[in-house]
């Protein structure tokens, strides 16, 4: 069976490039596949980190939470303050966040949705969201959600943001590929998938987007093999009804 989220995991694993040391956060399992299949299925020679504190490991089956302390035992161990330090000193190519709310000026927003004080909805928090993001190199962002309530012209609350970076930011939905332009200040569609378009994008997002390289994002067999290997029990599905 094939999932929305087997395109995101794909396009994930095409915005990845040899020599980068990729950060994976808690719950992140597209970001946590997607890193996954540009190393081992593509070759690209890049070095996984994250929260489980594992630097490097082998190729995992997923469980529950990318924060599995089983991934470290095939590996050596990078606790997570050394992680953050790499940031601090530059030394962090990629970090992935998964927010529920992100606007025209890279803010993102993983606290609440609604009045801080009084929210309709209080989302998991941000952890270090608002320390890394500005000093990571690249930081893809991933929302299984694209419209006009999750890309927002501005979000409710700012948890974190790469408005005053000049670092590249990438957004990786379920409708395809955005890119942040920082000369131009605006939004580019690099990626559709079969079933998305140029148009559909901009229908469902309340800033605007315009036309990137529009590259089609399609799954080989071996993609779907390579996924269904590394999530047998299919707990991605589960984030699509989420």
């Amino acid at each position: 069976m094939t999932y929305t989220i087997d395109y995101v995991i794909k396009a994930i694993s095409t915005l990845l490039r040899d020599g980068e040391l990729v950060y994976i956060g808690l719950n992140s399992i597209p970001a946590l596949i997607g890193s996954f299949m540009a190393r081992d299925l593509y070759g690209k020679k890049i070095r996984i980190i994250g929260v489980a504190e594992a630097q490097n490991p082998q190729k995992v089956i997923l469980s529950p939470s990318t924060g599995n302390p089983f991934f470290v035992e095939s590996s050596p161990v990078i606790i997570t303050a050394d992680s953050f330090d790499l940031a601090q000193k530059g030394k962090l190519d990629v970090m992935f966040l998964g927010p529920a709310q992100i606007d025209e000026e890279t803010n993102v927003n993983l606290s609440v949705i609604g009045n801080y004080d009084k929210p309709n909805t209080r989302l998991p928090g941000g952890a270090a969201t608002a320390f890394i993001l500005p000093l990571v190199k690249k930081a893809i962002l991933w929302n299984l959600k694209h419209n006009k309530r999750s890309l927002v012209k501005k979000v409710d609350f700012i948890t974190g943001t790469a408005k005053f970076s000049n670092n590249l930011v990438y957004v990786v939905t379920n409708l395809g590929i955005l890119r942040y332009d920082r000369e131009s200040k605006k939004w580019y569609v690099d990626g559709i998938y079969p079933w998305s378009s140029y148009d559909k994008i901009v229908e469902n997002t309340e800033f605007g987007v315009e036309k990137g390289k529009m590259e089609l994002i399609s799954l080989e067999e071996r993609d779907l093999k390579f996924i269904n290997d590394m999530d047998p029990y299919q707990l991605r599905s589960a984030l699509e009804n989420q």
